[in-house]
């Protein structure tokens, strides 16, 4: 899905090196693309008027604020805007929206599971069962009110979409050489944010 759009999106890393998986698979589908750390004030998320927001992989909790810096607070102010929370983003997301996240059963790092899936938002026009990429040891154990819950795999939440916010959360690693149909998941994320920016 490589075109001409003007769509811009704004990366937020927490401090890991998926991070720049991710942002060259968007690369791959032809945005631009503006990386921040997660130290990034909203009045700087504002001026960069992104078209989306990607909350990237990382170390720690979304509670504690030395982990996830400004994250839950722009995933409030900038709930318009078309958002994919990956593995801490996705716990952020919950976090951010009174849910709870806690220990996995287990913990899982460069293991697959299988998830099944909704069909819908980033998971349009997939198989509805393929395996993915998992590294974390957390994961959230209450999904927010607001939210549903879109995936399910290894026992664990692996999805969730706000019922009416452009906002959806995904545990495991797209951008995970184990994780299939990556690339279509990020296209289908990408393809509602070309939508924004041409509208």
């Amino acid at each position: 899905m490589t075109g001409t759009s003007h769509a811009t999106v704004l990366f937020v890393d927490n401090f890991d090196s998926f991070t720049w998986n991710l942002v060259d698979y968007t690369g791959i589908e032809g945005v631009e693309t503006v990386v921040e750390n997660n130290r990034v004030t909203v009045e700087r998320v504002d001026e960069i008027d992104p078209d989306g927001i990607v909350v990237s992989p990382g170390p720690g909790h979304p509670a504690n604020d030395r982990d996830i810096g400004n994250v839950l607070e722009i995933l409030h102010g900038f709930n318009d805007t078309p958002t994919l929370g990956v593995c801490l983003g996705h716990q952020a997301m919950a976090q951010a929206y009174g849910g709870e996240v806690g220990h996995a059963p287990e913990p899982v790092h460069g293991k697959t599971a299988r998830i099944e899936h909704d069909g819908e938002g980033v998971y349009s026009d997939l198989p509805q069962s393929f395996p993915v990429g998992r590294y974390h040891s957390l994961c959230v154990t209450e999904v927010p009110d607001a939210f549903e819950v879109t995936a399910r795999g290894g026992g664990v939440v692996m999805g969730i979409r706000h019922d009416e916010k452009p906002l959806e959360g995904v545990q495991f690693h797209p951008e995970s050489v184990l994780t299939a149909y990556g690339h279509e998941m990020m296209g289908n994320f990408l393809r509602r944010v070309r939508d924004v920016g041409q509208s």
